[in-house]
């Protein structure tokens, strides 16, 4: 009797939300998926399958998350059970481009305040000049 090996069955739309919740918030909190990784105790490949949605994320290890990224467990998901209606999805929503993204990684890894206020005053200042 040989087993046939099972399809694995994909986490579906709630873990890939839950999933890019989860990157939105670290990448604005300046931190590196193997800082996160290391944060909850998992290999740089396993955060990474979390972040995509790939697999599940235990609750204890997304509390361990919450807590190193400095949030309420409520940015990741909503009282309703979906992370559709979290604020953190509100972000994503409005920021889900992949200039976005780079533009929040590059800004939160800048140290010097003197030299973040300099990149917040250009953006500003190339802002006001569309209007």
């Amino acid at each position: 009797m040989s087993k046939t090996p099972k399809k694995r069955i994909t986490e579906g739309p709630f873990y890939r939300d839950l999933g890019r919740s989860i990157r939105l918030t670290r990448t604005a909190a300046g931190k590196s998926q193997m800082e996160a990784a290391e944060a909850t105790d998992v290999s740089f490949q396993q955060f990474q399958k979390y972040e995509s949605g790939e697999n599940r994320i235990p609750i204890d290890r997304l509390l361990a998350l919450a807590s190193f990224l400095d949030v309420s467990l409520s940015q990741f998901v909503s009282d309703d059970g979906s992370a559709s209606n979290s604020p953190v999805q509100a972000l994503i929503e409005q920021y889900s481009s992949k200039d976005a993204q780079t533009l929040l990684r590059y800004f939160s890894s800048i140290d010097d305040e003197y030299v973040r206020g300099a990149v917040l005053n250009f953006v500003k200042a190339m802002a006001d000049l569309k209007r």
